[in-house]
């Protein structure tokens, strides 16, 4: 009987291991972003043939975000662009007079959530009281709503996008890429993303200022 009860201890031990370290990682994330790149883009393409560009639909959860953002983000820079997210086919942006368009995927998009996390004396996590709540109110240290031994913990968003440009006169991909981004806020990572994805075709666009 002692060997049981010492075997559901260790089990529950590792239980609260494996969730108190999850926590960290995702309290971690909180406060840095991470972002990985793959860039592709053809040689010898006259990127300053480019005057005047069509974001296209995006597919996936979170498509309009990403498109609004490459909208916001190109005419700050002073590029001309059409909004066609009603537009999926290459020929048919074409005849708007655009000499290239952007489309892509949107493969992750995870919005920021917050859990109440309850604690036995000496700060050991209660895998089985870990609970999402609503609100915008994040606690990262200190008792939450008056209960000493609660905290809140906000776990970041996440974003992931692949995202390319196509040459209408051809129908040619000149550029792709791929991006990743983590934020306090849904909002902050697509813009983090999108920021990646500009500053990529910037090396080659010498026009997106």
């Amino acid at each position: 009987m002692r060997q049981i009860r010492d075997w559901r201890l260790e089990i529950g031990d590792w239980k609260k291991f494996l969730l108190l370290s999850a926590i960290c990682c995702l309290l971690s994330a909180v406060f840095s972003g991470c972002a990985s790149t793959k860039t592709v883009a053809k040689k010898g393409f006259d990127f300053s043939s480019i005057k005047k560009v069509a974001v296209l639909k995006f597919s996936g959860n979170g498509g309009a975000a990403v498109v609004n953002e490459f909208i916001r983000q190109f005419l700050s820079a002073g590029i001309n662009v059409v909004d066609k997210t009603d537009v999926e086919v290459i020929a048919d942006a074409k005849s708007l007079g655009v000499d290239a368009v952007i489309s892509g995927n949107v493969v992750e998009f995870n919005p920021s959530n917050k859990l109440l996390i309850f604690k036995e004396k000496g700060n050991i996590v209660l895998s089985d009281r870990a609970y999402p709540i609503s609100g915008t109110t994040v606690m990262p240290s200190g008792s939450a709503f008056g209960l000493e031994d609660a905290n809140v913990y906000s776990v970041s968003a996440s974003v992931s996008v692949s995202a390319k440009m196509t040459d209408t006169a051809t129908g040619e991909v000149v550029w792709s890429d791929s991006n990743s981004n983590e934020a306090l806020d849904i909002n902050t990572a697509v813009g983090l993303v999108v920021s990646s994805f500009k500053r990529s075709l910037k090396k080659y666009w010498k026009e997106l200022q």
